[in-house]
């Protein structure tokens, strides 16, 4: 796919259910569990944002959808989980859309959103296999740290933490831009 220019970040959810259930399913697939042929399948905790994503996202949580040439090419949701606290959730880029600076001008405007609502910091859980988010997390200027959660489960994941401050984490915070190829 030949791509013109960059993503275009848009909160219209038009294909935000779409992307959560590539997302569920990639998942299952790099945990080793088998996915879902319809969303009617998902187990309840995948439902709560699936089924309903306005509510769970809502003000002054967000879902951002990243659009290359028109066509859907990526989501990420963000939450409040108290005043000083956002929390991101489901970053997912389409396999025919990694490479294109996707998962970064998310990212950027996941953070210019958590700023505008008076988050202080960001944090995330990641499961470890995902080494092209995790490099993207890190270039952000993430920081590992202890599980923020009593109820991350059984499934093994990697934490990390951004300080917010004016500019930081919206262009490689520690250097210049990223391109995480296999970033979902």
């Amino acid at each position: 796919m030949t791509i013109a220019s960059g993503p275009t970040i848009t909160t219209d959810l038009a294909h935000a259910r779409d992307l959560l259930f590539s997302y569920y399913n990639a998942t299952a697939d790099e945990t080793g569990y088998p996915g879902w042929e319809s969303p009617d399948q998902l187990p309840p905790y995948f439902r709560v944002d699936h089924d309903d994503p306005a509510d769970y996202y809502a003000h002054p949580g967000a879902y951002f959808t990243a659009l290359l040439a028109g066509r859907p090419a990526g989501g990420v949701g963000v939450h409040l989980l108290d005043a000083d606290t956002a929390e991101v959730k489901r970053l997912y880029v389409l396999p025919h859309a990694r490479g294109h600076g996707v998962a970064q001008a998310l990212m950027a405007r996941l953070h210019a959103h958590a700023r505008t609502v008076g988050a202080r910091r960001v944090v995330l859980d990641c499961l470890p296999q995902r080494t092209g988010a995790i490099g993207l997390y890190r270039a952000l200027g993430y920081r590992d740290i202890p599980p923020y959660r009593d109820d991350h489960g059984v499934v093994p994941l990697a934490c990390f933490e951004l300080a917010l401050s004016a500019g930081h984490g919206e262009q490689g915070g520690h250097g210049g831009p990223v391109d995480p190829t296999d970033c979902d």
